[in-house]
């Protein structure tokens, strides 16, 4: 069992609601429940009430999004939907891409929950406005702020918060820190907004004896120390708004894998250094016109180091990699006579990266135009999107020329005011990374198949797909909410790494253009908001499938989550008005490798809390219970590998007692 005790300190914030809240995730100012495509809005209370501490944990709440790579403390940490998972969702802070690792991995592990504001998730394929990479939707993480509108002259307000964690377990005997917290600086035009966290874990180091490899130390939990900075000053006036922004994170990791086969004691130590710095703008013409965008600088270091306690196949390889790219996105938005709303503007991304198995610094170039327009028609019973983007990747380094043009086309229809019909097409695409072109990969201290090199293709040309979404929301008598939705996704010219030589040692394999895949699925969620109670259930199905030309055959593409349970309930107990909640996640196996009977164990977890709001609401204190039911042992997988194996999950029920106190 590990105890946690934490108090927080904000400033004021008003609840916010969903039928009202701003959504700005596709670069449009609309309120949500005029949005035209699928859209879900995770807000701060949400967040606190699931027990997460990071984005990741906070996404898993969610049926339709599946988040994994948590064996190596969440090092590469990755996002998918509608079955399409690495490097196919944009994911985005404040509207500025985030930059990923070699893998495509995207760490968004770092932020704090106690520093987001809300998260935008947007289903679907929306490459109009995102261009390459979001061909599964897009994740916009919005931050607090806190512009207080209420200071006057040149009176100077400062608020903030502060998050101090401390645990510790005895099944481990090791402790753990945690330290978030805000600044927030506001006179009458500058705002300036400063989040960070901390977050230390020891590990425990272990020894166990192998007769093959002799006696190996591990680490059975991940040590690891994080550490996530961000600031962002801002100029605000009746014309509109300029910030400066600088992000910095940290990551030192150590890890134990697995020891299963041949590979009897893996052990990974991961580092990586994080650095942005930018620049945003909103320029106000009058009330029918306007003007944003960003520039971003980024660059990003990995050092990655295995070693393997395999007897005669022992072995230890590093590998170290770094990109920079800056990108840029300018667009317009225009009103006209209250029924159109056009967006256009281009975007140009600058991508280099280097490491120890290139030659030399690999560039890419895109760059794009797009516009889109919202149709408001029937007295704002319907409304049409048609959008469409030209990109164009000019040749760098003898590298293909990329010439893509992406159409889309989306519908809503609210035939009363209980029920909306939403339904889109969309063309998107992925163009090849620099590591699917000039990669080189080796996996080799183990026989057989696990002996193998994967090299990259200079000759790869873009994915393409054709994205159909459905979504129906329903309001059954102002009691509860149904939101549901189903999507069929057709991939063209799928990259995957296939085996060029079998015979050889080690096995030669090569990212290659295969053929087609498919992806489709459904998620239904039932909302109900009473006056003491509320309650959500989510549930997921998806389907992805690739075409195997040598078996004329549709395989199971791997790592996808076919069933997905979410579940949380809230009730406030009269008289003494405290809150009590229960939340559950329950996903089915996954299969590890196409092709293969391999899969992983189901993952099942649930939580708990108890919160009292006293002193006119300004001070709230609760209690928590993560993994009330300590079953990481008991779900296996197909080589008996536990939830607690896979997941790199902490033995014992998780204890949380905090305090939040407004001011």
């Amino acid at each position: 069992m590990t105890a946690v005790s934490s108090i927080s300190i904000i400033s004021a914030q008003e609840n916010i609601e969903d039928d009202v809240i701003t959504v700005n995730a596709d670069k449009v100012e609309q309120a949500l429940d005029t949005s035209v495509e699928r859209k879900t809005i995770v807000s701060d209370e949400e967040i606190k009430k699931s027990g997460a501490k990071n984005v990741g944990d906070a996404l898993k709440s969610l049926p339709e999004i599946n988040v994994s790579g948590a064996t190596a403390g969440n090092a590469t940490e990755s996002v998918s939907m509608q079955g399409l998972g690495n490097g196919y969702v944009k994911i985005m802070i404040d509207g500025v891409t985030v930059s990923t690792d070699l893998s495509g991995s995207t760490p968004v592990f770092n932020i704090p929950v106690e520093n987001i504001e809300r998260i935008e998730i947007t289903k679907g394929a929306d490459s109009v406005l995102y261009g390459s990479q979001s061909m599964g939707g897009s994740i916009n993480i919005i931050t607090k702020k806190n512009a207080d509108e209420s200071v006057s002259g040149k009176k100077i307000k400062i608020s903030g918060s502060v998050t101090e964690e401390g645990g510790f377990s005895p099944s481990l005997l090791s402790w753990k820190n945690y330290l978030a917290g805000s600044l927030f600086i506001n006179s009458t035009h500058m705002t300036n907004a400063l989040i960070a966290c901390l977050d230390y874990v020891p590990g425990k180091e272990k020894e166990t004896f192998d007769a093959l490899a002799g006696n190996i130390k591990y680490f059975e939990n991940t040590k690891k120390i994080l550490g996530f900075a961000r600031d962002t000053l801002t100029y605000h006036n009746e014309w509109g708004n300029i910030s400066l922004y600088g992000l910095y994170t940290d990551s030192d990791q150590q890890s134990n894998f697995t020891k299963t086969g041949y590979d009897k004691g893996a052990q990974m130590e991961y580092r990586s250094l994080r650095a942005e710095g930018g620049a945003s703008f909103k320029y106000i013409f009058n009330d029918a016109f306007y003007l944003d965008g960003f520039s971003a600088g980024k660059f990003y270091y990995m050092d990655t180091s295995y070693s393997v306690k395999a007897g005669i196949y022992s072995t230890t390889n590093s590998v170290e990699s770094n990109s920079c790219n800056w990108e840029t996105d300018v667009r317009a938005h225009w009103k006209f006579k209250e029924i159109n709303d056009f967006i256009f503007g281009i975007n140009a991304n600058l991508e280099s990266i280097d490491g120890s198995s290139f030659d030399e610094r690999k560039y890419a170039l895109e760059t794009a135009a797009f516009a889109q327009d919202t149709i408001s028609i029937l007295d704002e019973k319907l409304f049409l999107i048609p959008g469409c983007r030209i990109d164009f990747a000019p040749s760098v380094q003898d590298s293909a020329v990329n010439f893509m043009a992406t159409p889309k086309i989306a519908l809503k229809y609210n035939p009363s005011e209980f029920t909306a019909l939403r339904l889109s097409y969309g063309m998107g695409y992925k163009i090849p990374t620099l590591k699917e072109k000039y990669w080189i990969f080796k996996h080799s201290y183990a026989p057989g198949s696990a002996n193998f090199i994967l090299y990259g293709n200079p000759d790869l040309i873009p994915e393409k797909s054709h994205s159909l979404n459905f979504g129906i929301e329903q309001n059954v008598n102002n009691l509860f909410k149904i939101n549901a939705g189903a999507y069929f996704n057709y991939i063209i010219d799928l990259i995957d790494g296939v085996v060029k030589d079998a015979t050889s040692t080690p096995q030669i394999r090569e990212y290659k253009n295969v053929d087609k895949a498919i992806t489709f699925g459904a998620d239904i969620n039932l909302s109900t908001e009473l006056e003491r109670f509320k309650g959500k259930i989510g549930y997921a199905y998806t389907e992805a499938k690739a075409y195997d030309k040598t078996t004329d055959d549709w395989q199971d593409l791997a790592l996808r989550v076919r069933h997905r349970i979410t579940l949380s309930l809230e009730y406030l107990i009269p008289v003494i008005e405290t809150s009590v909640s229960l939340n559950a996640q329950w996903n089915s196996k996954q299969l590890l490798s196409m092709g293969t009977e391999y899969y992983t164990p189901d993952y099942l977890m649930v939580g708990a809390s108890v919160s009292k709001k006293i002193w006119d609401e300004k001070l709230e204190i609760y209690f928590g219970a993560d993994n009330v039911l300590n079953n990481i042992h008991f779900i296996k997988g197909t080589n008996g590998e536990t939830q607690k194996t896979y997941y790199g999950l902490e033995e014992g029920t998780i204890l949380r007692l905090g305090a939040k106190l407004k001011f």
